[in-house]
């Protein structure tokens, strides 16, 4: 039986410069698998659980996994990639659901910060398993 391995994933130069801009540090050892809740401001990591108010964060990003930022303010954010048109809707709408994904992707190629406090409804599942985040946002 053969064994399917996924190389780690990179971060696009626009995801650099917003961790930068926002003077985030990456999960430490000791506090990987903390929920992004539990974890002082101020630090990014990766989950499969996007979404979630405590969503455990990793310091490595893996296959379809997202990327969350928690702001020195406490105030958490996804961040993702998305199409053009949900890029607008989610800057635009007061309520609106769209697909992010962890990566870009084809179409969904311009990077999105979703913040937690806009999350209304989100399936909830294993991102590994599904093409996209799907969330509507008010």
């Amino acid at each position: 039986m053969s064994r399917v391995v996924y190389s780690d994933q990179t971060a696009s130069a626009e995801q650099e410069a917003l961790r930068a801009r926002h003077q985030l540090r990456l999960v430490s050892g000791a506090e990987e698998g903390l929920g992004v809740d539990a974890l002082p401001g101020g630090v990014y990591g990766f989950t499969y659980s996007p979404g979630l108010i405590n969503s455990p964060l990793f310091a490595v990003r893996r296959f379809r996994c997202y990327e969350t930022h928690k702001l020195a303010s406490g105030e958490t954010f996804l961040v993702g990639f998305a199409t053009a048109e949900a890029a607008a809707q989610l800057e635009t709408a007061d309520e609106a659901t769209v697909l992010i994904q962890p990566q870009p992707d084809d179409d969904a190629n311009v990077l999105v910060r979703l913040p937690y406090s806009r999350i209304r409804r989100h399936r909830g599942y294993a991102a590994p398993n599904e093409h996209g985040f799907q969330v509507t946002v008010g």
